[in-house]
C-alpha cells in the first residue's frame, strides 16, 4: 500500500478514524475557520462603539489587555488539541481530562457560544442594514428578512460540508478583513503625525475603572472564535499538528489586527471628539468611511456583511460537530449524530442549528430589538466562556499532571492555566463592580440559570440510570496513515 506523504517533508499524513470528511481540511483551511469565526471586521466594527462607550478614549488598551489573556488560553488550548483530536471539543476535552459529567456541563455552556452565534449577529447585521439604508438612500430593507434570507443561505452552505463552507469562509471573511483593516489604518494617515498620540493606552485616560474592565470582557468576547478550530480536528490533517499552528496564528493576527485598527479609527475620528463618536446614531465606522470615501463608504458595509455572514457560517460548522460529538457518546439523542452519506456533514445537527438561528435571531430582536443583540449576548457570552476556559484550564494541568508525567512542564501545564484563570475571573469581578444597568445588568444571571438548568439535567440523568454516555464522553478519534489513493481524492483546502 502507498500512503500519502506531506509534500517537502516525506512524513506520511495522518488522518482520523471517522465518519465525517477525514483529511478535508489543511493548515490554511483550519486557519479560515479560526480567522472567519473571529471575524475581524465585525469584531473591530461591530465592537469599537461598545468598547469606548464604556473605557473611552482607552478603548483599544481594552483590546491590548485583552490579546495576551487569550494568548495565554490559546497556549492552554494547544496542550489538550494536540493530544485529544476528537469533534466534540471541549466536551471530549474536559470530559477526558476533569470529568465526563463537568465536561457536559461546559458544553452546556458553550450551547450559548456557537449555536447561537449565527442567530443574533445575523439579526444584529440586519438591524445595520436596515438603518444604513434608510439613511442614505430611503430605503426600507426589514432586519427580519435579512435574517431570513441570510440564515436559509447560511443554513445550505453548512449543510452542503466543511469543504464548500471553508471556501466560501475564504471569499467572504478575507474581503471583510482587508477592508476593515484600510479603514482602521486610513486614520493614521487622514490625522497626520500631529494628532497620533498614545493617550489610548494610558489607563488613567479610561471613563471608569469597571468601565474599563467591562470594555477587557467585550474585548475578549470580540477574540473569541480562535478555539472554534477544535471540532474539525476528525476532519483536519494531522490535527495533532495543524491545530495548535491554527489556534495561536489565528489569536496573533487577531490581536495586531485590533489593536492598531482600533486606534487607528479613533485617531482618525479625533480623540478630542469621542462623545460625538459614543452618541452617535449611526454606526461611527461608516461615518467615518464616509468622510474619508465619499459614497464608496458602502464598501464598509459590504465588509461586514461578508465578515458577519463568514462568521456565521464558522460558527454554524462549529456547532454542528460539537452536536455530533455529544450525540455520537449519547449524552444527547442520537439522532444528531446521523452523517449524510453524500456531504458526510451532520445532518440532523445542521437542520437544528437552522431552526436555533431564526429563533434566536427573531426571538431576541422582539425582546429586546435587533440592535441591541450583539452587546447583550457578546457579553453573555463571556461569561459562560469564562467558565468553559477555566474547565479547560484545570484539565490542562490534571491531564499532564496525572496522564503524561513524563511531558510536564511547569509553565505550559500549571502557570500558564493558573494566570489564564486567575485572569479572566479578576476581569469578571472587576467588570461587574458597580453592577453594571440592564440588559446586560441580566447577563451574568442568565448564564446563572443556564447552569443550574444543566445541573437539574445532570441529576435527571443519573436518577433514572441514563448514565451510558459517561463512558464514551472523552472519547477521542482513532488516526490512522492516509494513502495516496485517498489523497487524491480529497481537496486542498
Amino acid at each position: 500500500m502507498k500512503i500519502s506523504e506531506r509534500p517537502g517533508t516525506g512524513n506520511p499524513v495522518m488522518v482520523a478514524e471517522t465518519e465525517l470528511r477525514a483529511g478535508a481540511l489543511r493548515l490554511p483551511g483550519i486557519l479560515v475557520q479560526g480567522l472567519t469565526h473571529m471575524a475581524p471586521a465585525t469584531a473591530l466594527l461591530f465592537t469599537i462603539q461598545f468598547t469606548t462607550t464604556q473605557a473611552g478614549i482607552a478603548a483599544p488598551l481594552a483590546y491590548l489587555v485583552a490579546f495576551p489573556i487569550v494568548l495565554v488560553l490559546g497556549v492552554c488550548l494547544t496542550q489538550l488539541a494536540r493530544c485529544l483530536p476528537s469533534a466534540g471539543g471541549y466536551y471530549t476535552y474536559i470530559s477526558k481530562t476533569v470529568h465526563p459529567r463537568v465536561g457536559f456541563l461546559a458544553a452546556w455552556l458553550y450551547f450559548l457560544y456557537d449555536p447561537m452565534l449565527a442567530g443574533f449577529i445575523l439579526a444584529f447585521l440586519g438591524s445595520v442594514i436596515e438603518q444604513a439604508l434608510k439613511a442614505a438612500y430611503g430605503v426600507t430593507f426589514p432586519w427580519w428578512l435579512f435574517l431570513l434570507l441570510s440564515g436559509s443561505f447560511v443554513g445550505f452552505v453548512t449543510y452542503r460540508g466543511v469543504k464548500v463552507s471553508a471556501r466560501w469562509m475564504v471569499v467572504l471573511g478575507a474581503a471583510g478583513a482587508m477592508i476593515a483593516l484600510v479603514l482602521g489604518l486610513w486614520g493614521f494617515f487622514r490625522a497626520g503625525t500631529a494628532h497620533v498620540n498614545f493617550a489610548p493606552f494610558n489607563p488613567a485616560n479610561a471613563s471608569s475603572h469597571s468601565g474599563l474592565f467591562l470594555a477587557v470582557i467585550f474585548s475578549i468576547f470580540a477574540f473569541n472564535g480562535w478555539e472554534s478550530v477544535a471540532p474539525l480536528a476528525e476532519e483536519s490533517e494531522n490535527p495533532r499538528q495543524t491545530l495548535p499552528q491554527a489556534i495561536l496564528i489565528s489569536i496573533l493576527v487577531m490581536g495586531i489586527f485590533l489593536v492598531l485598527s482600533s486606534w487607528g479609527i479613533l485617531v482618525g475620528w479625533g480623540t478630542e471628539k469621542l462623545p460625538s463618536f459614543i452618541n452617535s446614531r449611526e454606526n461611527p465606522t461608516f461615518v467615518l468611511a464616509q468622510g474619508y470615501w465619499g459614497k464608496a463608504w458602502v464598501i464598509v458595509l459590504l465588509a461586514l456583511l461578508n465578515s458577519i455572514v463568514a462568521a456565521a457560517l464558522a460558527g454554524n460548522t462549529g456547532a454542528v460537530r460539537v452536536w455530533f460529538g455529544m450525540a455520537r457518546s449519547g449524552s444527547l439523542p442520537r439522532a444528531l449524530a446521523k452523517v449524510h452519506p453524500q456531504y458526510k456533514t451532520p445532518v440532523n445537527g445542521v437542520k437544528l442549528q437552522i431552526l436555533l438561528t431564526f429563533a434566536i435571531g427573531w426571538g431576541l430582536g422582539l425582546w429586546i430589538g435587533p440592535g441591541k443583540e450583539f452587546e447583550f449576548m457578546g457579553t453573555m457570552l463571556t461569561f459562560a466562556l469564562i467558565l468553559v476556559f477555566s474547565a479547560a484550564n484545570l484539565g490542562v494541568f490534571l491531564y499532564y499532571f496525572r496522564e503524561r508525567r513524563d511531558e510536564f512542564h511547569l509553565v505550559l501545564h500549571t502557570i500558564f492555566p493558573l494566570l489564564g484563570t486567575l485572569a479572566l475571573f479578576f476581569v469578571a469581578y472587576n467588570s461587574l463592580n458597580p453592577w453594571p444597568p440592564p440588559p446586560i445588568g441580566y447577563t451574568p444571571w442568565i448564564v446563572a440559570a443556564w447552569l443550574a438548568l444543566g445541573l437539574m439535567l445532570l441529576l435527571v440523568m443519573k436518577l433514572t440510570g441514563k448514565e451510558d454516555w459517561l463512558a464514551e464522553a472523552g472519547r477521542v478519534a482513532e488516526e490512522r496513515v492516509e494513502t495516496a489513493e485517498e489523497a487524491t481524492h480529497r481537496p486542498m483546502i
